[in-house]
């Protein structure tokens, strides 16, 4: 144990804010605040702007220049008036906005060096009925008060261990734990290393609870929200995720070691993985665009896009082994495929009605007796008939291209991709992709590439 409080201890010294950090990031809060208080006394909107998310909860990693308010309406009438309040700050500030949408609009911008996230809601207790899903954070706020303290260091660790792991952010791009539930698990634990120790030996399904709740949820891991029990707060975690998350406690309670709390910053060699590349059986799908939407939308549409080519892919006759997404989030996205080959069998063995089915079969046999296509049969094998036909296309990118000819609506790519696709893509097989290898890109393959977390020796 005392070796563990040493590497907490040291860790600490690179994670948590310093004091410096605090009195500006508290500065600037403070001033926004202030000057969204204002605004709304201006235009007659009964509401307080206030800070919420990691800071007050005394949660937050140093470097992390992101602030969260919220703009609590006092009574609910109708959620227009959510816009109302973005109209107002509109109006009366000269801040640059970018808006976004989750459930509701809200509004991104950056001021003094920080990224904040300015979100209207309306006020609500404990109990009461959540009218948007942005209400709870107050909520959130408030039930945490007096229950993390001693604790938000840990909270820390846990969350830089997290990022490390590859697995820390509720949203769609990352599907793993949000900062709020990195919160709950260390109350629930009452340390990191606690929960590390529970974690190692979590299951299939892990159901935790801060009072009797009965509503039940088919995720791998609940924890029930305390200030909205109809909200599992694990809900985002994707299945990979949570068992990924089992393996780095396991092996950091093995060996318990800094490895897992510091970003690998080794380049990459270009070289070397251009090589991985060719020998890899590596397909990518460029798209480009002059700019993207919010991310978590992007993230969802790319996501579904994969997904969607993968499935057509295999049902084409390659064999996938693996798919990813790569995206600058503005400008260009990469879908790559991992195959076991370029080239696929020239013939395919397609099977037709079962014999007992007449019309079916007369169908059938009227397509392919005399198609030209047709190396053998057709024939009656396991009471179906079945014909061997020649393939249209045997490379991948012969059938990638054939597949987005449309853009690729037809086979379920997101509607946006596909419109994407038909403005501006390209099929780039293998090497072929250097020309687009840029730090973050070449990082994600090499790590797609290698197939395993850094903690599997």
């Amino acid at each position: 144990m005392s070796d563990w409080l040493e590497i907490k201890k040291s860790i600490l010294e690179r994670i948590k804010p310093s004091r410096a950090e605090e009195v500006t990031l508290k500065e600037v809060g403070g001033q926004v605040v202030e000057k969204i208080n204002s605004i709304l006394k201006k235009s007659g909107i009964q509401g307080t702007a206030e800070i919420h998310g990691s800071v007050p909860h005394g949660t937050w990693v140093t470097g992390q220049m992101d602030l969260d308010i919220f703009v609590v309406l006092d009574t609910y009438r109708e959620r227009w008036q959510l816009n109302e309040v973005l109209d107002a700050l509109r109006e009366h500030t000269d801040w640059e906005f970018t808006e976004a949408w989750a459930e509701h609009p809200y509004f991104q911008t950056e001021i003094g060096g920080f990224n904040l996230d300015i979100v209207p809601c309306f006020r609500a207790s404990i109990g009461d009925r959540i009218r948007s899903a942005t209400d709870r954070s107050p909520l959130h706020t408030v039930w945490l008060k007096g229950r993390l303290n001693g604790l938000g260091d840990d909270v820390r660790i846990l969350k830089q261990f997290l990022k490390v792991t590859g697995i820390y952010g509720a949203e769609i791009k990352i599907g793993g734990f949000s900062g709020y539930l990195c919160e709950l698990l260390v109350i629930k634990h009452g340390s990191f290393m606690r929960l590390m120790e529970a974690a190692s030996n979590w299951g299939e399904k892990v159901v935790l609870k801060f009072k009797n709740e009965e509503r039940e949820f088919n995720d791998p891991l609940v924890i029930y929200d305390p200030v909205d029990s109809l909200r599992n707060v694990a809900s985002a975690l994707r299945k990979e995720q949570y068992r990924r998350f089992i393996s780095a406690a396991r092996a950091f309670k093995e060996n318990p070691s800094e490895r897992f709390f510091t970003f690998d910053r080794t380049p990459v060699d270009t070289d070397e993985l251009l090589e991985r590349i060719g020998a890899s059986s590596l397909v990518f799908i460029i798209i480009e665009e002059n700019k993207a939407e919010v991310p978590d939308t992007l993230w969802g549409q790319l996501r579904r896009s994969v997904g969607a080519i993968d499935k057509q892919l295999v049902l084409k006759g390659f064999n996938v082994i693996r798919s990813t997404v790569w995206s600058n989030e503005e400008t260009r996205h990469v879908l790559a495929f991992m195959l076991g080959a370029i080239n696929r069998t020239e013939t395919d063995k397609h099977f037709g009605p079962p014999v007992d089915l007449e019309k079916d079969v007369d169908k059938f046999l009227g397509i392919y007796t005399d198609n030209p296509r047709v190396v053998s049969g057709p024939d009656i094998e396991d009471e179906r008939w079945f014909v061997v036909l020649y393939r249209h296309h045997t490379h991948v990118k012969d059938t990638i291209d054939e597949l987005l000819n449309d853009g690729g609506a037809r086979i379920g790519v997101s509607r946006r991709t596909a419109v994407r696709i038909l403005q501006h893509h390209r099929v780039i097989v293998g090497e072929g992709i250097d020309p687009y290898l840029n730090e973050g890109f070449e990082r994600h393959l090499a790590e797609f590439i290698r197939g395993r977390p850094f903690w599997v020796e």
